[in-house]
């Protein structure tokens, strides 16, 4: 069945509603994943508006797993506010039911090749917590290096100090 199969694709201004549906409920599923002050407070055509906006530049982007019509994942590259803006944070985040199944990978290995054929940007960046081990070997096996010799700790969404450590990729070094 067409619908058993698992699509990767950038995000449309039509897909706000589900997108926001899909954030909503991974920010209730993982101590991990931690969402943007304010984006509980969009409305869908904020969403759709901003969708648009970010598929215009070469340095933010987001991508969508759907299964049929369902969104069960995201990931998100954002840069700074500047146009000459080389480094952008990644997110990833799977909807539960799905872990295991080698989405996490897929998308960050499609927000790389993103990177590598259309983004102007020259590192992905991302901060993940130790304690998700899981996250910690998907970056390692598609290329990215901890940054820093040390750990710090950061606030996870439920209030509790976690260890964690950013890692990076130099998407130049990528290409050659």
């Amino acid at each position: 069945m067409a619908e058993d199969v698992v699509s990767i694709r950038p995000a449309e201004p039509a897909d706000a509603g589900a997108l926001l549906k899909l954030v909503k409920q991974l920010a209730t599923e993982s101590n991990t994943f931690t969402v943007d002050e304010g984006l509980g407070e969009l409305s869908e055509q904020e969403e759709s508006a901003q969708i648009e906006q970010l598929t215009r530049t070469t340095t933010n982007t987001i991508l969508v797993a759907a299964l049929g019509r369902q969104l069960i994942g995201v990931a998100t590259v954002q840069a700074g506010e500047t146009i000459a803006a080389t480094r952008g944070e990644i997110g990833v985040a799977v909807l539960k039911d799905y872990w295991g199944m080698g989405l996490g990978t897929a998308l960050v290995e499609d927000v790389i090749t993103w990177a590598l054929d259309y983004s102007t940007l020259r590192e992905l960046v991302l901060t993940v917590q130790l304690r998700n081990q899981r996250a910690v070997a998907l970056y390692r096996h598609c290329g990215f290096q901890q940054t820093g010799a040390h750990t710090y700790q950061v606030v996870d969404p439920s209030g509790q100090s976690v260890a964690a450590v950013d890692m990076m990729l130099d998407v130049k070094k990528t290409a050659g």
